[in-house]
């Protein structure tokens, strides 16, 4: 998957940068995105990877490749999607964030 692909995986789902870009466009802060999909998905069979200062974000192939890398690491995980937040990031926010990617992914 390209680093700028939107959309991605069995679902057609949107891909970890389509998250980043919903998310903002959304009026979420996500500042500072860096595709680090050369980096990280290697190790973990990620298609794409994005961090920002609040949020990491992974796109999964499949939704049960993205269930494993999550309850392993006690990740929020929505269909091919993994999400973890920065720990600045408070509680509320957190919940915020979990409310609109529940929008944004499904």
């Amino acid at each position: 998957m390209a680093a700028t692909a939107t959309r991605g995986g069995e679902l057609g789902a949107l891909s970890a940068r389509g998250v980043v870009n919903a998310l903002v466009a959304a009026g979420f802060q996500a500042p500072n995105a860096v595709d680090t999909t050369a980096q990280e998905c290697p190790a973990s069979g990620c298609e794409q990877s994005v961090v920002t200062d609040t949020v990491r974000v992974k796109s999964f192939g499949t939704t049960a490749r993205a269930q494993n890398f999550a309850a392993a690491r006690d990740l929020f995980q929505l269909e091919t999607i993994v999400v973890e937040f920065a720990p600045p990031l408070s509680e509320q926010d957190r919940a915020r964030y979990r409310a609109e990617l529940e929008v944004l992914v499904r």
